[in-house]
C-alpha cells in the first residue's frame, strides 16, 4: 500500500500540471492568510473558521451570526512581511457583506549595479496589495454561495500593474451528519502587465550592431485556482471535537495537489491543529494552535501556525480577531 501511494504521488501529480510552475504573476496572492487556515495545511475551503475564511472561499461569509473581524501578520524570509485584515457581518436577513485587504511589503532596498555592487545611493520600493468586497447569502440552511470582487496592484521599482479579479464559491451541508461540501474559484481575472514601455537591446544580425527599441512588458495571467473540499466533525462531546478535512487544489500555475487538515478544539476554547499537503512543492507539515477567551459579549481569538519549508526559512503566522 505504501509503494502503491509514493508511486500514485510521485508519477501520477506531475503529469497534471507541474510544467506551468512560474507561469502567473501577482503570486502573493497564493500566501495563506490565516494562522488558523495554516495550521489545517489549508485545507479549510468547507470550514467556516474565522473573517478570513472569505479568502479561501466567499460562501464561508453566509455561515457566521455574529460580526467577525480577522488581522494576520505573516513574517516571511528576505524581511518580507505580509499583512492582512477582513470583516464581515450580516446586512439584512440571508445577505452578509464583507471588506478585506491585504500587503506584501519590505523596507526599501538599495540599487545596485555591476559596477556598484556596493549600492548606488538610491532606494527602490516592492509592494503588493489588494482591497476586497465580499457579498454573500444564505439561500437555504443547507447552501450558501458568496462572491468577492477585488483590485490587486503591484509596484516594483516604479514598474505598476493592477487588475481586477473576481472569487467565487459555495457551502453546502449535505444533511449527513455534520459533513459539509464546498467548492471556489480563487483570483480569476484576465492577463495583465506593467504599465508602459521599455528599451530593449536588439542585435542586428546583418551589421552585427546593437540597437535599442522601445518595447512592451509580457502578459500574464493571474495565479487563479479552483479548489473542492469536504469537512467533518469526526466525533464530539462535552463542547469538545474533533474535525477532519481534505481539499483538492488545481492551480493554473502549478500541479494539482491534496490538502489534509485536523483540528481538535477543547471546550470551543483551547485549539490543536495540523495539516499536511500533498505534492506541493517547497511546503509539506503545519502545524497550529489557537485560543478563544470570553469577554462579555466578544469573544477573543488568538491562533498561532508554523509550517516546514524545504529551502527557505519556515514562517509563521500570527492572527487575532474577535467576534460579537
Amino acid at each position: 500500500m505504501a509503494l502503491v501511494s509514493c508511486g500514485f504521488s510521485q508519477n501520477f501529480f506531475p503529469i497534471l500540471g507541474g510544467q506551468r510552475a512560474g507561469t502567473s504573476i501577482f503570486t502573493f496572492l497564493k500566501i495563506g492568510v490565516s494562522a488558523h487556515a495554516l495550521g489545517m495545511g489549508e485545507a479549510v475551503v468547507a470550514l467556516n473558521q474565522d473573517a478570513a475564511s472569505v479568502y479561501y472561499n466567499p460562501a464561508t461569509i453566509a455561515q457566521f451570526k455574529e460580526i467577525q473581524f480577522s488581522t494576520t501578520h505573516i513574517e516571511l524570509p528576505a524581511e518580507i512581511k505580509f499583512d492582512y485584515f477582513s470583516m464581515n457581518r450580516n446586512i439584512y436577513g440571508r445577505h452578509y457583506l464583507g471588506i478585506s485587504a491585504g500587503i506584501l511589503h519590505m523596507a526599501p532596498m538599495m540599487e545596485t549595479t555591476e559596477y556598484l555592487p556596493h549600492g548606488t545611493g538610491n532606494y527602490f520600493v516592492f509592494q503588493d496589495r489588494f482591497f476586497a468586497l465580499t457579498y454573500g447569502a444564505r439561500m437555504t440552511d443547507r447552501f450558501s454561495f458568496g462572491i468577492t470582487l477585488k483590485h490587486v496592484q503591484e509596484n516594483l521599482a516604479g514598474n505598476k500593474m493592477s487588475a481586477p479579479m473576481l472569487d467565487m464559491g459555495t457551502f453546502y451541508w449535505t444533511g449527513y451528519k455534520t459533513l459539509r461540501f464546498s467548492a471556489s474559484i480563487s483570483h480569476f481575472g484576465s492577463q495583465v502587465k506593467p504599465e508602459g514601455k521599455y528599451n530593449k537591446s536588439v542585435l542586428d544580425k546583418d551589421t552585427g550592431e546593437e540597437t535599442i527599441i522601445e518595447s512592451e512588458f509580457e502578459e500574464f495571467s493571474p495565479p487563479t485556482v479552483f479548489r473542492v473540499g469536504a469537512a467533518m466533525d469526526i466525533f464530539s462531546f462535552f463542547g469538545s471535537k474533533f474535525i477532519a478535512a481534505i481539499q483538492l487544489n488545481h492551480p493554473v500555475d502549478d500541479a494539482e495537489n491534496i490538502s489534509l487538515g485536523a483540528e481538535y478544539l477543547f471546550l470551543e476554547i483551547l485549539s490543536l491543529r495540523g495539516g499536511y499537503k500533498i505534492n506541493k512543492a517547497e511546503e509539506d507539515y503545519s502545524f497550529g494552535a489557537g485560543i478563544k477567551i470570553p469577554v462579555g459579549e466578544i469573544h477573543l481569538t488568538v491562533d498561532y501556525s508554523y509550517s516546514f519549508h524545504e529551502h527557505l526559512t519556515n514562517p509563521t503566522w500570527l492572527t487575532l480577531g474577535f467576534s460579537l
